[in-house]
């Protein structure tokens, strides 16, 4: 059985979870598989995010490379209110036109030091801001196709230089899963 295992961050900004699958703690290389391939693990994994105190939150996960993959997944959920405005789908209109059916595309971004997994507009754009609304507001289908194509898209990634693989979402306001060579947005300090 999946369990979480959140503790609150100093200053109450945020929370800490750690997973376990049957008691035993669940390395990030198993979230990565089971997020392409574990429906039931995408459930319960959504769930936690949109179970969230939190209207609009940061999501952030430490620094990963192929020998610290068998390490136990954990990540840190970041108060943030402050991404609760509108969204603008203008911004990455270009990636969206002829998108895949799932309606997930992914990109390099402008600096080219960040790939960037990213939902198209299949509702109402109110669902797109931030990770809160997503998992709260897209469609099922297309929540899930966002977890299995960061999974792929860390998978790829993955070697003996780190990854930070985050939200941030403060320039833009549209959600993009991150998949950076440096921790250049992250809030979190343990994890920079």
């Amino acid at each position: 059985m999946w369990t979480s295992h959140p503790t609150q961050l100093s200053r109450d900004r945020g929370l800490k979870f750690t997973l376990e699958l049957d008691s035993s703690p669940v390395p990030y290389a198993d979230v990565l598989q089971r997020w392409q391939m574990d429906e039931r693990f995408r459930d319960f994994f959504i769930h936690l995010l949109a179970d969230s105190p939190f209207s609009a939150f940061r999501w952030e996960t430490p620094a990963v490379t192929t020998t610290t993959a068998y390490q136990p997944f954990e990540f840190v959920l970041l108060d943030s209110p402050d991404l609760a405005r509108d969204p603008e789908p203008d911004v990455f209109a270009e990636h969206f036109v002829g998108s895949m059916p799932q309606g997930i595309v992914e990109f390099t971004n402008l600096g080219g030091d960040a790939h960037l997994v990213v939902p198209c507009p299949n509702v109402l754009p109110l669902a797109y801001g931030h990770l809160g609304a997503f998992v709260r507001q897209a469609p099922e289908s297309q929540i899930h196709a966002l977890w299995q194509s960061v999974g792929k898209a860390m998978q790829r990634r993955l070697s003996d230089r780190p990854v930070w693989l985050s939200t941030a979402g403060g320039g833009v306001s549209w959600l993009h899963v991150r998949l950076d060579d440096w921790p250049k947005y992250y809030g979190y300090a343990p994890y920079r």
